[in-house]
């Protein structure tokens, strides 16, 4: 009992000493506001009232987060080291891992490590701090010293808030002092911006208020500049001076910056670039660096390598530079007051930009309005080209910046732009420069008649040296829509912009107008002064005018007069004589002579002479000169009038060889006489004055020979017409005697004759034909030959086309060529043969020829019938003859002698000779009597061949011939009579025969050709002489050979052979060269489709 008394009697001791503790500790937070102080109490009472070994109190920093050791007590230098090393990972840590996690305090004891107490501290519902309490001994604290350090926890959270609440205070006095600072520092630069202070001076003021309000110490401030834009640095603080000039002769291109500044990077309006992205602009940019070789970055601190740019933005909302700033005084990142602070001073100062740049602006605009009211004024003083172009080129320095100026000016004429003037340029001209529209970037500006800006280049630029090629601006000249010059202005470091280019349009259309007043000037002074000159010379001209109208009016009188004479007569002599009459007088000659020229010999003949001693004969005189000797053989060749002033001194003229003559003439004048084309001769005038004659004497003379050339020629003409009508009447005359005989003879001949024109018109019909065709003459004159067609007989359709083909193309006529038929009109035979009128190629007409053969064809017919007769009758005894001479050789009445069979056998020949005779003349008399008919039908030429080469076969081998046929597989099937085929191959091959020594050889071939089969027999015998070719076919003719004659024959086998030929409708021809042989060709129809069809089907029918 009295245990349990003493344990609660010293429970409530430490209760009460707990509770004196913390009022302790709330007494000295009411009373102070030093936390380190409070902080250092509350340990050591927690160290007192707990027993404790050992007490740590730790407070979170707002910038960086991490705890940071304030108070410790107990701890050794190692412990502690160790203690804040721990303090950097708590969470880490076992032991405070549950309290943080909890967010309560936590009791743990261990025989080992003893007892501990970890407790958070909050503030604002975040932790503020850590308190840790430790004891080496087991089991120091219970429950109690739990309650008492949490409690006090939220003594140290109470205190935590005052100190942090006291910090805010003075940081907002501290941030309304600057505030106050910096508006007093912006009313002190919007002061400065009212003044006529330079914008240097400005900005530098600003840079300083920057430094000095907002709380960094390196401030720089650029504008931008130039086109495309670029930084230009012009204030700093805080920048050693070697180094701000160094980097104000550094202009950076804005586009580099402006990809620097990327949206990423923006606070407001500015842009935070902090060192970890210095990779994006390193090497890049030149900036104003510390070295340093710290890589690390301090949570919330501001590092060497960080950037922070305010883009200054003006009322009008474009950028006019940057300001930068480094090194905050803080050492901390700025924040979003630091930031709007320097927002404020960065829009003074785009504010101060823009008011300079516009009063420099209006001030410009103010210059140039003077200096183009000055180039008015002179271009309106001077009106000389030159001094207003000299006066413009040395103004332009004083409106735009430029070390050089010149204008180019188009020359009208040339076509080209020639430089005119310059002004600051090193270069000679020598001769000017100049170039053509398209030619080059002028030629192109001019070609374009746009305005440009040339960047520094090495671009040779004509009127500037070679030294001179940095940026230029061409600016056309342009008047109306002409461009009518150039102006070229340059400078040695920065490009041209968009309103220095406008600047110098304006100044180009003034000058344009000053340019083109000045020409127009110019033109109406020289047109002034033309003007006056073309008065007095067209008051000369009008002078001289009358004057060669006077002269133009004598020399058409005297031409008329010429004229009027040379139609008066057609008599050449007379009219040679009366023209040199008239143009001797024209021209006051003293001697006068017309010359022609015979065109077969080539000599000049005297045709009519004036003032020399000469009488001519009728028809002139022949001289000794041809036509390229002399001065008229000069005239005559050359085709063209001269002047000799001095003949004496003239190479061409040949010196007369009269020694009596009076008179030595030294000038003259030689004028040819021309028809057209033709040269007719020369007229030739002379005096004894040299140099007489002039250019009015050669028109004059030129135009009277045009008048006498046509005069000659006339007359000539006249001449020809009379002689060709002479000619004419004699040959009308001789023609109508002619014709008188022509009528009379074929009024006087047997045969009827018509004829008839071209156009098929009978124009002429003797009596012989109206008693031949007994049709009276006035029937058929003049009637058409197409509606007489029965005169022909049945022919008479298709001579009708052969005559057309004949009018239509005469060239097809072959000499010789005639139509012959026979007309049958019951009583009597008319033979009529027509033929073509033909002369150089055209078609006259026809003439027909009408025979009575009425006697001629009854005396064939009976001697036809005659020899028909006469052929049956010797038949029937020539038959019984050879029966009983082949019955005697046979021996059918006993035995015969020799000499018996030789007698025998010459009866056996001749008779047959006399059958083979009698059969062929029988043939022709049946051919003539139209008794032989012709049956074609289908054939094969092979197999008709080789039946006769197979009749034939004994009979060549008798004479020791070769017998072959040569006929190809694929020969197409004819259409002939197949019999008298046979016959025409059988007499060809006998003939072929007959007239082929032995060893020879005979070839019977067929070939097809043009729609025809054409089928030859070869022979290599005596062959026929070209004089017989002719009349190889006639009936009865038998060459006049002697090896011809040795063999029997009657000549009338190729008769009959081309008879047969002639009746299939087909030709035969011979072609033969007499010891190499001959050879026959005839022709036979190929055979039509149908008829192979039909010809195959009776075949199969009758199989």
């Amino acid at each position: 009992m009295t245990t349990v008394l003493h344990t609660d009697e010293q429970q409530d001791s430490i209760y009460r000493e707990s509770l004196r503790s913390l009022q302790r500790v709330s007494r000295e937070i009411s009373a102070t506001l030093d936390l380190d102080h409070i902080l250092h109490l509350v340990a050591e009472e927690m160290m007192r009232v707990g027993q404790a070994t050992r007490s740590a109190i730790a407070i979170r920093e707002t910038t960086s987060g991490e705890l940071q050791l304030v108070a410790c007590l107990g701890y050794s230098e190692t412990e502690e080291t160790h203690l804040r090393a721990m303090l950097q990972t708590p969470e880490a840590q076992p032991v405070w891992a549950d309290a943080l996690h909890t967010n309560q305090p936590s009791l743990t004891s261990s025989a080992t490590k003893g007892s501990e107490i970890t407790a958070p501290i909050f503030h604002l519902e975040s932790l503020a701090g850590l308190i840790l309490l430790t004891s080496d001994k087991e089991n120091t604290f219970d429950q109690g010293t739990l309650e008492f350090v949490e409690a006090i926890s939220f003594q140290v959270s109470i205190a935590i808030g005052n100190d942090q609440r006291y910090d805010d205070q003075l940081k907002r006095g501290e941030l309304l002092r600057r505030r106050a600072d910096q508006l007093a520092q912006v009313l002190e630069i919007s002061q400065a911006l009212r003044s006529d202070r330079s914008l240097e001076d400005i900005l530098e003021e600003i840079a300083y208020a920057v430094q000095e309000s907002v709380g960094f110490n390196v401030v720089l401030i650029s504008v931008l500049e130039g086109d495309p834009p670029h930084q230009r640095r012009v204030a700093a603080a805080g920048i050693p001076i070697a180094v701000f000039e160094r980097m104000k002769k550094i202009q950076q291109p804005w586009a580099t910056l402006r990809k620097v500044m990327d949206e990423e990077f923006r606070i407001s309006q500015s842009y935070y670039i902090p060192m970890e992205q210095r990779g994006d602009w390193q090497n890049r940019l030149d900036v104003y660096d510390q070295e340093t070789d710290d890589t690390t970055r301090r949570v919330g601190r501001w590092h060497p390598q960080d950037m922070l740019l305010i883009p200054l933005v003006g009322p009008s909302g474009d950028t006019q530079g940057l300001l930068s700033v480094d090194q905050p005084r803080d050492g901390l990142i700025p924040n979003q007051t630091a930031i709007e602070a320097l927002e404020i001073f960065a829009g003074q100062a785009a504010l101060a930009i823009e008011n300079v740049r516009m009063v420099e602006a209006l001030q410009q605009r103010a210059d140039t309005l003077a200096l183009f009211n000055e180039v008015n004024r002179s271009a309106t003083a001077k009106l000389d080209l030159n001094e207003v172009l000299s006066t413009v080129v040395e103004m332009v320095p004083r409106l735009i910046e430029c070390t050089h100026s010149s204008i180019f000016l188009l020359d009208s004429e040339d076509k080209e732009y020639i430089l005119r003037a310059a002004h600051g340029s090193t270069f000679t001209h020598a001769p000017p420069p100049t170039f053509t529209p398209g030619e080059g970037l002028l030629g192109e500006v001019i070609r374009n008649g746009m305005p440009l800006a040339v960047e520094q280049s090495s671009y040779p630029i004509p009127g500037f040296s070679e030294d001179e090629t940095g940026p230029a601006a061409l600016v056309p000249l342009s008047a109306g829509n002409q461009v009518v010059g150039l102006l070229c202005i340059g400078r040695q470091n920065q490009n041209f912009s968009p309103a220095e280019l406008a600047t110098l349009s304006t100044l180009a259309d003034q000058v344009a107008v000053a340019v083109e007043n000045a020409r127009l000037f110019d033109q109406v002074h020289r047109f002034s002064q033309e003007l006056e000159l073309r008065v007095q010379v067209r008051t000369q001209a009008l002078d001289e005018a009358m004057k060669s109208l006077t002269e133009e009016r004598d020399r058409v009188e005297t031409l008329y007069r010429i004229a009027s004479q040379l139609s008066a007569s057609l008599d050449l002599d007379r009219v040679l004589n009366r023209a040199l009459e008239l143009v001797v007088e024209a021209v006051d000659a003293e001697r006068a002579s017309i010359l022609l020229l015979n065109p077969q010999s080539g000599q000049l003949i005297y045709r009519a002479a004036l003032g020399a001693e000469i009488k001519l004969p009728v028809g002139g005189k022949p001289t000794r000169f041809s036509r390229d000797e002399g001065l008229a053989g000069w005239v005559i060749k050359h085709r063209e009038s001269t002047i000799a002033p001095d003949i004496q001194q003239d190479p061409r003229w040949i010196k007369s060889q009269d020694k009596n003559k009076k008179r030595e003439y030294r000038s003259a004048l030689a004028v040819p006489l021309l028809a057209g084309e033709e040269v007719l001769g020369t007229l030739l005038l002379f005096h004894t004055q040299k140099d007489y004659f002039n250019q009015d004497h050669l028109r004059l003379v030129e135009a009277a020979t045009a008048q006498v050339a046509n005069a000659i020629s006339n007359a000539e003409l006249y001449n020809l017409i009379r002689d060709q009508t002479d000619r004419l009447g004699r040959m009308l005359k001789d023609q109508q005697i002619e014709a008188v005989k022509s009528q009379s003879i074929l009024e006087g001949v047997a045969d009827g004759v018509m004829v008839a024109d071209a156009k098929g018109h009978v124009t002429l019909v003797n009596a012989a034909t109206e008693r031949i065709l007994e049709l009276p003459r006035e029937k058929v004159m003049g009637r058409i030959t197409n509606e007489m067609l029965g005169l022909y007989g049945s022919q008479g359709q298709d001579w009708m086309e052969t005559i057309s083909g004949w009018a239509e193309h005469p060239e097809t006529y072959t000499v010789g060529e005639y139509l012959a038929a026979q007309l049958d009109t019951g009583d009597r035979v008319v033979s009529v043969h027509l033929a073509p009128v033909l002369t150089s190629d055209e078609f006259l007409g026809t003439v027909s020829v009408f025979r009575d053969v009425t006697a001629n064809v009854e005396a064939e017919k009976a001697k036809t019938e005659f020899v028909s007769t006469v052929s049956h009758e010797l038949r029937t005894p020539m038959t019984s003859i050879k029966g009983y001479a082949d019955l005697l050789l046979m021996g059918a009445v006993g035995a015969l002698t020799n000499k018996q069979q030789d007698f025998l056998s010459i009866i056996k020949d001749n008779a047959d000779r006399l059958t083979a005779l009698v059969n062929e003349l029988l043939d022709i008399s049946r051919i003539e009597s139209g008794r032989v008919e012709i049956s074609p039908n289908v054939m094969n030429v092979e197999d008709i061949t080789s039946r006769v080469l197979t009749a034939m076969k004994n009979r060549v081998k008798e004479k020791e011939l070769v017998l072959r046929q040569d006929i190809p597989p694929d020969l197409p099937i004819v259409s002939a009579d197949a019999d008298r085929v046979i016959q025409i191959l059988t007499n060809l091959v006998a003939n072929a025969c007959q007239y082929t020594p032995s060893g020879g050889e005979i070839v019977v071939s067929a070939r097809a050709h043009d729609g025809k089969v054409h089928i030859a027999v070869q022979d290599t015998g005596i062959g026929i002489a070209p004089k017989d070719l002719d009349k190889i076919f006639d009936r009865f003719f038998r060459a006049d050979d002697s090896l011809v004659q040795e063999v029997s024959g009657t000549g009338l086998g190729l008769a009959i052979v081309k008879s047969l030929v002639e009746m299939h409708g087909e030709q035969i021809w011979v072609e033969s060269e007499l010891e190499k042989g001959s050879t026959f060709t005839f022709t036979l129809a190929i055979a039509k489709l149908e008829q192979v069809e039909q010809s195959a089907g009776e075949n199969e029918t009758i199989t």
